[in-house]
């Protein structure tokens, strides 16, 4: 029977370590389950997918899975229990916000389908604004900033609501664009000292305060992060959704120290092999920032994927070479992002490189 075809997957699922595997594995469960047109397989194991997919640096099958689980309740409400799904939509609409081929009113029909079946089961829309902020911090839009952390605190913690390690991580971000260091380094402290932690939390904190630490000149302080950084990278070394995280401790040490930039380069830029959405920018913006620091021809070993993006069918590329493709990515983004946003706030983000 198919069911236990389905099955044999999900145990096999349960005993590999790599992620990418497990959701191929849950792929293939999905297609067997829809084959047989078992809408209850079907679900959960879209809600599986969803689940595995969220710790890779990118997500590509996510997004289908969640439109096909709202289509399957939508259709059959007394199969299926609404809030099982409502904290996969949070994760969803990030996916929306990432996308610059999403436009800006489907982003907001989505947060307006989100918020009715946040409001109808009993929650309030604290995740919205969490939402909000998190675009905000992604454009680095300091009114949007001040108005979705407004909207945050105005409203009471809930079971949707981000984690609070997340929810003071993303203060902390606000706190660095909107008043600078020293306020953000004190606002982080209970993070910093483990009062608060998450699946990537004290790790995010710790790399932007060794990041803008060295830039506001504070190197004790910043090498203090770093390190602190380090250590959070080799718990979750398997984690590829720590990408940006490492990309931009490279970045640090590419001004501190440019051996260990290398070889940090090599071993985490393989792992960008995903789609050209707001983390790619925001990857793209730091490989460029950190190859100023290296001589133009300075070799760098990387084993790309066909599918990466900077693949040209080798293994070495001059640091020249990867700046010029980044940067040229990276002027693409941007004008997709503001065309879509209706701003220019991703292209001054390049200016400030």
């Amino acid at each position: 029977m198919y069911t236990l075809k389905i099955q044999k997957l999900r145990n096999q699922v349960a005993r590999v370590d790599n992620t990418l595997e497990k959701v191929n594995l849950l792929t293939q469960a999905i297609r067997i389950a829809d084959e047989n047109q078992d809408i209850e397989w079907g679900y959960d194991l879209r809600l599986d997918l969803i689940s595995e997919e969220i710790d890779l640096a990118f997500s590509t099958e996510s997004l289908p899975a969640f439109a096909w689980i709202l289509q399957a309740y939508d259709e059959n409400p007394e199969l299926f229990n609404e809030e099982d799904f409502l904290w996969q939509y949070k994760w969803m609409m990030s996916e929306l916000y990432d996308n610059p081929d999403v436009s800006r009113e489907q982003i907001d029909a989505a947060l307006q389908d989100f918020e009715q079946r946040l409001l109808r089961n009993g929650y309030g829309k604290r995740a919205i604004h969490n939402e909000e902020l998190s675009d905000a911090l992604a454009q680095k839009d300091l009114a949007k900033i001040e108005l979705a952390l407004k909207n945050v605190n105005a409203l009471q913690r809930d079971d949707m609501s981000d984690c609070e390690a997340c929810e003071m991580d993303a203060e902390v971000s606000a706190i660095l664009l909107r008043n600078g260091y020293g306020p953000a380094v004190e606002k982080a402290l209970p993070l910093i000292e483990g009062q608060f932690t998450c699946a990537h939390v004290p790790l995010r904190t710790a790399v932007n305060l060794a990041y803008e630490g060295y830039k506001s000149g504070d190197n004790d302080q910043a090498d203090k992060m770093a390190k602190m950084a380090e250590k959070e990278v080799f718990k979750k070394e398997k984690d590829s959704a720590i990408l940006i995280s490492v990309i931009k401790l490279a970045t640090y040490f590419s001004y501190t120290n440019p051996t260990k930039a290398k070889e940090w380069i090599e071993r985490f830029l393989p792992w960008a092999d995903g789609p050209d959405n707001r983390s790619m920018f925001q990857l793209a913006c730091y490989i460029c920032e950190a190859m100023v620091n290296f001589n133009p021809n300075e070799e760098f070993r990387l084993e790309l994927s066909e599918r990466h993006n900077l693949f040209g069918g080798k293994e070495i590329y001059t640091a020249n070479e990867i700046a010029i493709h980044y940067g040229e990515l990276v002027e693409q983004l941007a004008d997709r992002f503001d065309k879509r946003n209706g701003n220019h706030n991703f292209r001054n983000q390049l200016l400030k490189l």
